[in-house]
């Protein structure tokens, strides 16, 4: 492995660390979740990630969202706040917010309560403000997984 830190290594550090970042992200540390953002600090943070979830990695460099995400967005960043969304949905505890949006806790937990809340498409979704699909194939949840093959040893 190369020892040199990528320049993404500051914003892993800037966002709370690796273990920070891979609760926020929903990897499981029993996994290797942890592991695999650590190593994001050598190669740095996959676009994939980048893309898909720009609450926690800020927009891509260079990219530009979409206007109907921005538009979304600008909704509910003028409207909403998790305080606010579990007081229309009735709910009392972000542990029954996670579960109506199905996200991990750890994340809901993470976003703050008179803030606006994040654009992910779970909450769009709930809001009724989802962007269209790009295409109907789903990705795997696990987005390294593709990437994992299987070694033969001698």
């Amino acid at each position: 492995m190369d020892t040199t830190l990528h320049p993404d290594a500051d914003l892993i550090d800037s966002l709370g660390g690796p273990a920070k970042i891979s609760r926020k992200l929903g990897l499981d540390p029993s996994s290797g979740g942890t592991q695999r953002v650590q190593n994001w600090k050598y190669r740095g943070i996959p676009e994939i990630w980048r893309l898909r979830r720009p609450d926690v990695f800020g927009a891509a460099p260079g990219s530009e969202p979409p206007a109907h995400a921005k538009a979304a967005a600008a909704l509910i960043d003028s409207r909403m706040s998790k305080r606010a969304l579990r007081a229309r949905l009735g709910l009392s505890t972000d542990k029954q917010l996670a579960k109506v949006l199905q996200l991990p806790v750890e994340q809901v937990e993470a976003w703050e309560e008179e803030r606006a809340l994040p654009a992910v498409p779970e909450v769009l979704r709930l809001l009724g403000a989802q962007a269209p699909a790009a295409n109907a194939s789903q990705e795997p949840e696990d987005l390294d997984a593709a990437r994992i093959v299987p070694v033969e040893t001698a």
